[in-house]
């Protein structure tokens, strides 16, 4: 008997469900954080691990998305990943002043010029370390369904990242339009 097909957001919810069960365990966590290195044979040390998370460790987004679980586990609500970059940007301005640093929004614009998904978690790397040193929360759950579907909607993902960047604080009116197109 096979198991029913998940959609793309109950794996996402499932996987990082895991990690964040797994957040406890030092050991665990420390080899994760190896897949972030360039070195390959340092991502073998993550793969029993995510594997032992249920999901198939020939995924690259899999072990990306747990390695930078294991490096910064602090979680948000935020809708997006450019919701997060838009509140590490202006992390420390006062609540009506936030305006976006140049250094930021060149960093987030060399983010939504990534081709393809490889590229985007070679970003992804930096942008969890500022997170990390500003504390401000990741929504993985969010990011790694976003991954998932990068190389279908990469397109629709951008313009979904780019607008709560740019427009942090207001609801874009095309959210829900975005969030049904890649909903599939």
């Amino acid at each position: 008997m096979s198991e029913p097909k998940r959609t793309p957001k109950e794996r996402a919810a499932e996987f990082v469900g895991a990690l964040r069960r797994a957040r406890n365990d030092r050991g665990k966590l420390a080899a994760l954080r190896r897949g972030l290195t360039d070195n390959p044979r340092m991502h073998v040390d993550a793969w029993p691990v995510v594997a032992s998370l249920g999901v198939d460790i020939s995924q690259p987004v899999f072990i990306a998305v747990a390695a930078l679980f294991a490096s910064h586990p602090e979680e948000s609500n935020a809708r997006n990943l450019g919701e997060t970059c838009f509140e590490i940007a202006c992390a420390g301005q006062e609540r009506g002043e936030k305006e976006i640093p140049d250094s930021f929004e060149r960093r987030f614009r060399r983010l939504l010029a990534c081709g393809d998904v490889a590229d985007v978690i070679g970003q992804l790397r930096s942008w969890v370390r500022l997170a990390t040193s500003k504390n401000v929360g990741v929504n993985y759950e969010s990011l790694m369904f976003d991954l998932m579907l990068w190389s279908k909607y990469a397109d629709d993902i951008r313009v979904k990242w780019a607008k709560s960047f740019w427009q942090s604080g207001e609801t874009p009116s095309g959210e829900t339009q975005t969030a049904n197109v890649t909903s599939a």
